[in-house]
């Protein structure tokens, strides 16, 4: 048998060794930079990502402190009027001082974005997603205060001013011009004339806040965000107690031996029901349109306010029609008609399940298409943070009563049904006697069905709805609906204190925009 010789062939296998060991090495090598890529990755994503939620916490921070009952609030350092050369910006500082706020081109917490909201000082603007090159000159054009942050943030700073219709990427309105401050009246923002406040326009309205927040991490990562905000505007409508928007004939009917009368909830020493200083006077109701006033025991303790002609006669053609021999007060005119601010749908929409609840205690939240029974208490909260309830639709039956004793606010939806509130088969009850602890808001055009009973205190605030009140009993409060019926004989009193705002709108800040900007 022949062999064949191979010594030629000695050392090959250890020459594919050590090329499959350089192989492997490359591949692990090459997975351990990937494996080092991908934690940086990560590392930066999560610094990327602190940023951007501490700079979202330096602007709820802000939020939060501009109202006046904030133990730590910053209200009384608001700007009052739009940036300029002499002040307008308010700074509130959390790591960061005024020379790095200053410091272009020499520190990264430098505010190197707000020559696109404004010009003036001398600054230079720059496109959109391009950092500000110039900032005014000095630092009199700001002011500054401290962060009261419990625990610590990585914002640098949150910077506050009042919103011109230039500020932000787009314009409120492009028929005014650009350095005129902006304003809001509950559904939309407007621009106010040169020279008038926004409290002043037709439509109560509100100023417009422009809050922008630098985060910046110890890794280097930096992201600004910015929210537009503003108060519901608080006025009054013209008619007092109750007033109707709609614009038709009986567009506020009252009948069936309903009175209107008065009261100050906030003159009372203890609140009471009824009221101590409880009256027949000063009962005042309105309507864009017509009037109705049926029966002689039917009267309005008060002034009749309208937009249509003040005399008594036939609809079209007067603001009040009578029927029988009620009485009535004074009639005046107002010339433009009120539209008032529409509470917003609320965001994000209650579900549209149906439940029933009964001898039950509802906690705030979000509830569907709910039916009470027995006795139902809403828990309360306080003055400065009320109860929220957001509800689809509410109906009472079976004798239900509704009991609020603290703070209490209700956002109706109305989503996908008819009649939002039906207290038909049932009540209410405001143990503690002050109709603003009990707030109603709705938006839409549903029909809304009131039935007071004992401590029947609320203000309703549902300018489209068709407000019915039924029961014949006595209601405390204020009202405005689209059309509002009252020929059931329910007696309506008018909670004064409701008629002016106070000095300083308390109600809280709603998000009108939030955007990330890239600097």
């Amino acid at each position: 048998m022949r062999k064949t010789n191979r010594k030629q062939e000695q050392g090959v296998a250890l020459l594919l060794a050590l090329l499959a060991l350089m192989l492997l090495s490359a591949i692990a090598a090459g997975m351990m930079f990937m494996s080092s890529t991908e934690t940086s990755i990560g590392a930066n994503f999560k610094s990327e990502e602190q940023a951007y939620f501490s700079a979202r916490a330096g602007v709820e921070e802000v939020r939060d402190r501009m109202l006046v009952n904030n133990p730590n609030t910053i209200n009384a350092s608001l700007p009052t009027t739009l940036p300029a050369a002499g002040g307008g910006v308010l700074y509130v500082l959390n790591g960061a001082t005024p020379a790095n706020i200053t410091g272009l081109g020499s520190s990264l917490m430098a505010d190197d974005e707000l020559c696109h909201d404004f010009s003036y000082g001398g600054m230079t603007s720059v496109p959109a997603n391009v950092r500000c090159t110039t900032l005014p000159a000095g630092t009199g054009w700001f002011t500054t205060t401290a962060s009261a942050a419990p625990y610590a943030l990585d914002y640098k700073w949150v910077r506050v001013t009042l919103k011109a219709n230039n500020s932000a990427p787009y314009l409120v309105d492009s028929a005014q011009a650009g350095n005129l401050q902006t304003c809001w009246n509950g559904a939309s923002e407007v621009v106010a004339p040169a020279g008038t406040a926004c409290s002043a326009l037709a439509t109560t309205a509100s100023p417009v806040y422009l809050v922008t927040a630098l985060a910046m991490t110890s890794s280097g990562a930096r992201r600004i965000v910015q929210q537009e905000i503003g108060q519901k505007p608080v006025g009054t409508f013209p008619g007092g107690g109750m007033f109707a928007t709609g614009v038709g004939c009986g567009a506020l009917a009252l009948g069936g031996g309903a009175q209107t009368g008065s009261f100050n909830s906030a003159g009372e020493g203890t609140p009471t029901d009824p009221p101590t200083n409880q009256t027949n006077t000063n009962g005042n109701v309105g309507a864009n349109g017509n009037i109705g006033v049926q029966g002689t025991s039917a009267s309005v303790n008060g002034t009749i306010s309208t937009n249509q002609p003040a005399t008594v006669g036939a609809c079209p053609g007067s603001g009040v029609t009578v029927s029988g021999t009620p009485g009535i007060g004074g009639i005046s005119n107002f010339p433009t008609p009120y539209t008032p601010p529409v509470p917003p749908l609320p965001n994000p929409l209650p579900p549209v399940t149906n439940k029933i609840y009964k001898n039950k205690t509802l906690t705030a939240g979000a509830y569907g298409n709910i039916t009470l029974q027995g006795t139902v208490t809403l828990t309360g909260g306080t003055v400065a943070h009320p109860a929220v309830y957001t509800i689809n639709s509410l109906t009472m039956n079976g004798g239900a009563t509704l009991v609020i004793n603290k703070p209490v606010i209700i956002n109706f939806a109305g989503i996908g049904v008819a009649t939002v509130l039906d207290m038909t088969g049932g009540s209410f009850s405001n143990n503690s006697f002050i109709p603003s602890y009990f707030q109603i808001n709705y938006g839409g055009t549903d029909t809304m069905i009131i039935s007071g009973g004992n401590q029947a205190f609320a203000v309703i605030d549902a300018p489209n709805a068709a407000i019915s009140f039924k029961g014949g009993s006595n209601f405390y409060g204020q009202a405005i609906g689209n059309t509002i019926d009252d020929r059931g004989g329910t007696n309506f009193y008018w909670d004064t204190s409701l008629a002016t705002p106070p000095p300083v709108n308390t109600n809280t800040f709603h998000e009108i925009a939030l955007r990330e900007l890239s600097y």
